[in-house]
């Protein structure tokens, strides 16, 4: 007999996956950099002491995109791990358990961790990307050689103002995860 309560939990899951994948190219748009604000930098690297001034800005943002990925990373191994955990333990409880809030457990929290957490980190990371490729930029024009990591790798990925095609994998790659977490649990809502 199947589960329908697990067997609606998994498509929505499903759906879920599919909107984060239509709607995640539009939240980790590369944009580009405000050039009022490379000229602002370009100015402050005039005066004395503006290089160290910038360098220091540039620390200072690239520790931030770092210190949000660490908290993203960790935050999302937990929640993803205890989204399969739940969805492990089920499977070995042999039926002995109602599967509908498992399920609803489960794919709950990784959605959750998606939108709320990995999208908004994704979203701020678009504008703090955006404002240290400002910067290399300046620092570049400044010091006469291709200065920055994060300009190079953006300018290695767009190739006519298009993304290169592993990189819209990458971009989507945990709504892959939520369809085959809601794929899991949709084989256990119609296997008994």
């Amino acid at each position: 007999m199947i589960d329908t309560g697990t067997l609606a939990v998994s498509i929505l899951g499903f759906v879920i996956a599919v909107i984060f994948g239509l709607i995640e190219p539009r939240i980790s748009i590369g944009k580009e950099y405000d050039s009022e604000f490379k000229s602002k930098i370009q100015d402050t690297i005039k005066k004395q002491e503006g290089v160290e001034s910038v360098l220091k800005d540039y620390e200072i943002t690239n520790k931030e995109i770092e210190r949000r990925e660490n908290i993203t990373l960790l935050i999302g191994s937990i929640l993803i791990a205890g989204s399969v955990l739940i969805l492990g333990n089920t499977v070995i409880s042999n039926n002995a358990v109602p599967k509908f809030p498992y399920a609803l457990t489960s794919i709950l929290i990784f959605i959750l961790w998606l939108f709320v957490l990995h999208a908004t980190t994704k979203k701020l990371d678009s504008m703090s990307y955006s404002r240290v490729r400002a910067m290399e930029e300046a620092l570049s024009d400044h010091f006469g050689y291709d200065f920055g990591i994060h300009k190079y790798l953006y300018s290695k990925t767009k190739k006519n103002c298009e993304t290169v095609w592993w990189m819209r994998w990458r971009k989507i790659f945990w709504g892959l995860i939520l369809i085959l977490l809601s794929s899991a649990w949709l084989l256990l809502s119609v296997i008994n």
